[in-house]
């Protein structure tokens, strides 16, 4: 079968690079591609809308479109194609609104009582301003809307708080996302991305990986993207799993079947793990990234027979499998992200590099010209690497970073040490 994948990231070339792998495909196209993906499928820089998106599926005869990006499952593309005869691995407009409206996200949780932090919403500065003066601190405030995972701020004090409001509703730092937000209060613990795979009629877990979002080492910085990832955790036993499962996963799938909301795709839950147990901090309704480059790795099932049987709510008739090693996901940045950084430089000794054993590099902001790996934009590059044990896939993914040895780009250096 021919397969479409939308997007331009790393994860869209982890995906790429995976599906590339399966003995049932036939074609593999990526709508608009990067310097590395275009490598492994073939790549089309044609503009991103739902009529073209269409026709070139009609033209390709595409059996099965994989959605990277969550702003085109916001644009209803899932429903579209979906409608027109087209299987889609990627939730609806509606269920994708788990993920656009933080707000709709947490009346869900609260509605369905699946742990998470207690919340207020705003949609007046002036009422949220008069809010910060009477409550306790450390809090949280995020930006309703989309934000490229940049829209949440920790504020440990009044001043912070204020300073994080007036950026998100007045200066209006990531747009239309601030025009309602939220303030939360502060869960302390450690963070998990957790990958649940959802059809209309079960769900399945597919693993789950610790991120990185802090720019520099020690969790220093503003919150960008991600900055690398691993998977697995001594943190996560089987107690833990089988609470997630029970307090989280299996609600959620009921609150989904009870509130009439079909959803065939992938669910990241952001999770907290607290002294009290796992609360959810936030849904993205796709793969996150960096976590996926290693969730694709270590994945030990082909992954176009896991998304048809998604797409075709066949999902119980898949067995998920992952392999028993250590995997890590190491990016490196243009300097000065998340914040202004300078594209066009070129990238060097990457074959070199991809020479080293259980080393993968995905691309994100690349670009060939002419013959010429260029950087365009801020996360550049996810260096993945394998082995039996985390501190040995440590050592080979830095020993690949060294071989690049991008003069204008960084990287964290302790990835995998929490």
């Amino acid at each position: 079968m021919n397969i479409l994948v939308i997007g331009n990231g790393a994860r869209e070339h982890s995906l790429c690079w995976a599906l590339n792998k399966s003995k049932i495909k036939k074609r593999i196209f990526c709508i608009p591609g990067n310097a590395g993906i275009q490598e492994v499928v073939d790549s089309f820089n044609i503009e991103i809308n739902k009529k073209k998106i269409l026709q070139f599926c009609k033209n390709k005869n595409i059996s099965l479109v994989v959605i990277g990006p969550e702003q085109f499952l916001e644009e209803g593309f899932s429903d579209f194609l979906t409608n027109r005869g087209i299987l889609v691995f990627g939730p609806s407009k509606k269920a994708s609104k788990l993920e656009y409206s933080k707000s709709f996200a947490k009346n869900f949780l609260k509605k369905h009582k699946i742990p998470s932090a207690n919340f207020r919403e705003f949609s007046s500065y002036t009422k949220a301003e008069k809010y910060l003066r009477d409550i306790q601190f450390p809090i949280v405030i995020k930006a309703d809307g989309l934000a490229a995972g940049k829209g949440v701020i920790i504020c440990n004090d009044l001043s912070e708080a204020k300073k994080g409001l007036k950026e998100i509703m007045i200066t209006k730092k990531f747009g239309k996302a601030g025009k309602k937000i939220l303030i939360e209060e502060f869960l302390q613990g450690f963070e998990v991305s957790y990958f649940v795979l959802f059809d209309k009629n079960s769900f399945s877990v597919l693993n789950y990986a610790l991120d990185h979002k802090r720019a520099f080492d020690f969790n220093k910085g503003p919150n960008t993207g991600g900055m690398g990832a691993f998977t697995p955790s001594k943190k996560i036993d089987k107690n833990l799993k089988k609470i997630i499962s029970d307090r989280i996963v299996k609600k959620t799938f009921e609150g989904l079947k009870k509130d009439k909301i079909v959803y065939r795709g992938v669910l990241f839950i952001g999770l907290m793990i607290t002294k009290d147990g796992p609360y959810v901090i936030e849904f993205n309704v796709r793969f996150g990234d960096p976590e996926c480059q290693v969730l694709m790795r270590n994945l030990d099932t082909d992954i176009l027979k896991i998304v048809k049987a998604v797409a075709n709510d066949k999902l119980s008739n898949i067995k998920i499998k992952n392999k028993k090693l250590s995997t890590i996901c190491v990016v490196i940045a243009s300097m000065g992200y998340p914040n202004t950084y300078k594209i066009n430089k070129q990238i060097k000794n990457l074959n070199e590099a991809q020479k080293i054993k259980n080393i993968e590099i995905f691309h994100a902001g690349t670009k060939n010209v002419k013959n010429k790996v260029l950087s365009s934009g801020g996360r550049v590059l996810s260096i993945t690497a394998q082995a039996k044990d985390l501190k040995s896939a440590r050592k080979i993914a830095y020993s690949a970073i060294k071989k690049i040895n991008w003069r204008y780009g960084f990287f964290r250096k302790d990835i995998g040490k929490k």
